[in-house]
């Protein structure tokens, strides 16, 4: 099965949102009330596979900011953004966020 197909199979289980929630809410919540808000930086870090000089290109940031938005980021969520499960479940839980009711 194709993985969104299954994140959207399982979008109504109270698991697949407890999952988004665990993975990503407190940088949701840090969006909500601050500024700049930081789910794009990690949406485009991981879209880049974790390069930087591409991620910084595309959210037109210069390195310095980028390596503080991700620092923020890896602060805010208590996680190493280097680590492959990390890296692996944060990815997962931004896609099944789309289906999360």
């Amino acid at each position: 099965l194709d993985i969104d197909l299954l994140l959207w199979r399982l979008r109504d289980h109270p698991d697949l949102g407890a999952f988004v929630d665990r993975a990503l809410g407190p940088l949701l919540d840090h969006d909500r009330r601050a500024k700049p808000p930081l789910l794009p930086t990690l949406t485009a870090y991981l879209a880049h596979a974790g390069r930087k000089a591409e991620t910084a290109r595309e959210l037109h940031l210069n390195r310095q900011t980028l390596y503080n938005r991700l620092a923020r980021i890896a602060e805010l969520l208590g996680t190493d953004l280097d680590d492959p499960h990390t890296v692996l479940a944060l990815s997962l839980a931004l896609r099944a966020r789309r289906h999360v009711r």
